[in-house]
């Protein structure tokens, strides 16, 4: 090895266990290359680093290396995005979306390289995520031009229409590949490489299938419990064994009404990170994408289940910051509608330094923008959708205006023990308001509502548990005034 290519080697960011000598020689050697004349860091993200390798041939390779230890590594997760990668390209499905070619792969931690690696080509376009407005106070889509937004956003929705073409398959779960090489449904795995089981039917199966998954849960982790508190860290929120028992049986009575009508139920691939980060535009042309990358986390799932907004589109209700009155239910699929700024003499006061107050409004004004780009990708998909597919179905046509409520109970159900404390009150709405509303059981009828709950139908209903709460409140106030006598 040169020195040239050590001194590079030597300054590059890399994972503690990561031998970035022996990536370069498992590249040489796997691919039948010449010498390696540079190595370079092409990206970084939560779950892979990505280097980019140059031959004396004049290949370039991009090597992604995996960002977990092998305690968290998931090696048939991996093996799902390779099977993915492969299918997209192969499968003639996905006209115009250029995903690199897979060349070779190891999932071990005891190769040369020290982690599990996959080498590729690299994708070749441009990136807009870095882009900034002249004064350098927003990035991305927010630091565009009006009709920059316009396009970029047109693009991202033909981009998820071409991605959403019915899939060969009749299972809901990840695709991996069989012992004879042929493309198969296999678990469902998510972006953090957690596996959900499965392959499922249905997703009446799917969801039974996540809340069994809690009540083993709970017999392996709370059967021996000393106080009344399920938490057990900081970022686990507070629950007792009663309130996750309540939030478990209205979630499991909710489940046939929360599987979509016919038309959102054909089975799709879904992209989970679409952003773009992983998406590389033509050099002159921000209406035409050539590239797109990061397939870890995908999965065949229900159309109705797919249509989730790129990354950068979503909004939350707390960036730029919190307003009074107008909460923030804090869901990761279903953006938060930033519509107006409110009484911004209530908004907090943020300083980068002394006497460098940050404007707020700026932030605050592009998530507004954000909520007409939402509208405009939602009209722009099904445009794409019905010149592509013929598709003249008028619910299909409003997919990610009757979405939130199924990605809502989809996130909660699927999310752990901690996704139901979280989404509690949501949960218990939900249910009371369909109890009030949907006489028939049977109905398929669609369910849509608003973003935030801003009223209560539990009012109705006479909860004599409020008593028990009060007395253990009253209760909990004696022994802390008996503990300050002390």
């Amino acid at each position: 090895m040169c020195k040239d290519l050590e001194l590079q080697i030597s300054a590059l960011r890399k994972s503690r266990w990561v031998n970035l000598s022996g990536l370069v020689d498992c590249a040489t050697k796997r691919l039948s290359k010449p010498i390696c004349q540079s190595i370079q860091l092409l990206g970084k993200g939560s779950y892979n680093t990505v280097y980019k390798l140059v031959f004396a041939d004049s290949t370039e390779i991009a090597a992604s290396v995996s960002a977990h230890d092998d305690e968290d590594f998931n090696p048939q997760a991996k093996l799902s995005e390779i099977a993915t990668m492969q299918f997209v390209r192969t499968s003639g499905l996905y006209p115009g979306i250029t995903v690199p070619q897979v060349h070779a792969w190891d999932i071990t931690f005891s190769n040369p390289a020290g982690a599990p690696y996959v080498l590729m080509d690299v994708v070749h376009g441009r990136k807009l995520d870095n882009i900034t407005n002249d004064e350098k106070t927003l990035r991305g889509l927010d630091g565009m031009s009006n009709v920059q937004q316009l396009a970029v956003t047109k693009a991202l929705a033909k981009l998820q229409s071409t991605l959403s073409a019915p899939v060969p398959f009749d299972k809901i779960g990840s695709i991996t590949l069989n012992d004879e090489g042929g493309f198969i449904v296999g678990p469902l795995f998510t972006i953090t490489q957690n596996n959900l089981g499965g392959p499922y039917q249905s997703l009446i199966d799917l969801w039974r299938a996540q809340l069994e998954r809690e009540i083993s849960h709970a017999l392996r982790e709370w059967s021996r419990l000393e106080t009344e508190q399920l938490s057990r860290s900081l970022s686990e929120p507070k629950c007792t064994p009663q309130k996750f028992s309540e939030l478990f049986q209205l979630l499991s009575s909710l489940i046939p009404h929360f599987v979509p009508p016919s038309p959102y139920l054909p089975l799709v691939l879904y992209h989970p990170d679409l952003a773009l980060r992983n998406i590389f535009f033509d050099p002159i042309d921000d209406t035409k994408i050539v590239g797109l990358i990061d397939w870890g986390g995908a999965q065949i799932l229900p159309l109705m289940l797919t249509a989730k907004f790129p990354d950068d589109l979503n909004s939350t209700g707390e960036d730029p910051c919190e307003r009074p009155g107008i909460p923030d239910e804090g869901w990761k699929a279903v953006p938060h509608d930033w519509t107006s700024f409110g009484d911004t003499s209530k908004w907090p006061n943020v300083f980068r330094g002394p006497n460098d107050q940050v404007d707020l409004t700026i932030r605050a004004s592009a998530m507004i923008k954000r909520y007409y780009l939402r509208q405009h990708f939602g009209v722009c998909f099904a445009q794409d959708h019905h010149d592509r597919y013929g598709d003249y179905n008028l619910g299909r046509a409003m997919l990610f205006a009757h979405a939130p409520y199924y990605l809502k109970f989809h996130e909660a159900i699927t999310g752990g023990w901690t996704s139901l404390v979280d989404h509690a009150e949501w949960i218990r709405e939900t249910y009371w308001r369909l109890n009030a509303v949907k006489q028939d059981g049977r109905s398929a009828a669609l369910i849509v509502g608003p973003n935030v709950y801003r009223t209560s139908m539990e009012k109705s209903v006479f909860d004599l548990n409020i008593f028990e709460t009060q007395f253990s409140e009253d209760v909990q106030d004696g022994e802390e005034e008996e503990d300050m006598g002390e």
